[in-house]
């Protein structure tokens, strides 16, 4: 039996597709060991560095002493505490909802919300580059599944316009897609929410704590926010901590909380966590100066930076390997991205970019690429 696993991997080493764990010793937000070389890494989601920011860290110590390492059990048996719901106001409040349910990971709350609120009766409708937790909620529900080419919103309403029987009908995207960092379209999004009469699902989770007049996510200041029916996202990317959520109405968080396995049968985001999430949220609002370094690396890197993640597009896996390996030469990790997280043939360097770079780190970088032929876009454009 066990060589049928061998095979298999044998098969991904020869297609340049294989995956291997690397060690590394942090030091900060963006730098680490490895094999005693120091890195510099363009590779993470800690947008606003505050995974290692004193007073989040001094807010996790705090908590730690008074709840525990863990929460020893689920939400619906004793696992819910007041950092929890102090957590989930504040969610509520950043997204315009009336309500905020905390899962105990980003990924836990995209299954969750799409295998609870879709069954065999419904059908889903997403866009091609949705995240895998989106993908593979919508699966898990049962429920009939249609992709739309990427941003194609045309192809998505003939497929609405052409579903009928079904009991529901969910339309389903990321609002900043994690591998090209480009936008959805939520007014067109909207308009066929509510033409087709759907239920809309958007995951903020790149967004959030890094878009909007106040980091408070992609949709903040749009006047869009009250006509989405459930917006997800993560603790753990801007936000520098664990834990996911899916901001929605009462109803809809009454539902989760009765229905929603990822929910009940998980254990419950340790408190300390919690805690720790409320503070970083708390600075990620008042400490304009982190999200002003952000976009200000953003701006050093391309001028049209919609979002801190800026692919650069090899297109051949092999390539996008040796590439990557030459910036580890440099003290630069960026791993390649291959399939099946991106279409074969579209395998790029995904560069993604926190306020805790330096400007000489982006200086560094863009070199090291302007010399191969490669530019930054957040449309993941071919190499110049």
């Amino acid at each position: 039996m066990n060589s049928i696993f061998q095979e298999e991997i044998e098969s991904v080493k020869a297609k340049h597709l294989y995956r291997q764990l690397r060690t590394l010793e942090p030091l900060d937000a963006v730098h680490a060991t490895w094999q005693g070389q120091k890195l510099t890494l363009f590779c993470g989601n800690d947008y606003l560095g505050l995974s290692q920011d004193p007073r989040v860290k001094k807010a996790f110590g705090d908590a730690l002493d008074e709840t525990g390492a863990g929460a020893g059990a689920s939400r619906l048996i004793s696992g819910t505490t007041k950092d929890h719901i102090q957590l989930e106001e504040k969610i509520a409040a950043a997204k315009e909802k009336e309500a905020a349910l905390v899962f105990s990971a980003g990924y836990l709350a995209n299954l969750g919300v799409l295998s609870t609120l879709a069954g065999p009766k419904d059908l889903i409708v997403l866009d091609k580059l949705c995240h895998a937790s989106l993908i593979d909620g919508a699966r898990l529900s049962g429920a009939s599944l249609r992709v739309f080419a990427h941003k194609n919103y045309l192809r998505c309403e003939e497929i609405l316009k052409s579903a009928s029987g079904f009991q529901k009908r969910i339309l389903v995207s990321d609002t900043v897609f994690s591998m090209d960092g480009d936008l959805a379209d939520f007014e067109a999004l909207i308009r066929l929410k509510e033409i087709y009469d759907c239920l809309l699902i958007l995951d903020d989770a790149h967004g959030s704590g890094v878009l909007g007049a106040t980091g408070k996510g992609a949709l903040e200041g749009t006047g869009l926010a009250s006509r989405i029916d459930v917006m997800t996202g993560t603790l753990s990317k801007a936000y520098g901590c664990l834990g996911g959520f899916a901001a929605t109405s009462k109803e809809l968080k009454d539902y989760l909380v009765n229905f929603s396995r990822p929910f009940i049968f998980a254990t419950a985001l340790p408190p300390v966590l919690a805690h720790a999430a409320f503070e970083a949220m708390q600075i990620a609002d008042e400490d304009v100066s982190l999200r002003q370094k952000l976009w200000r690396n953003m701006r050093q890197l391309s001028p049209h930076a919609l979002s801190p993640i800026l692919p650069v597009l090899i297109g051949d896996e092999k390539k996008a390997l040796e590439i990557s390996e030459e910036l580890l030469g440099e003290g630069i990790l960026a791993p390649a991205i291959r399939t099946p997280t991106v279409a074969k043939g579209k395998a790029r360097l995904r560069i993604s970019l926190s306020a805790a770079h330096e400007i000489e780190e982006m200086d560094h970088l863009k070199e090291f690429f302007f010399k191969k032929g490669y530019s930054f876009d957040s449309s993941a454009k071919e190499p110049r």
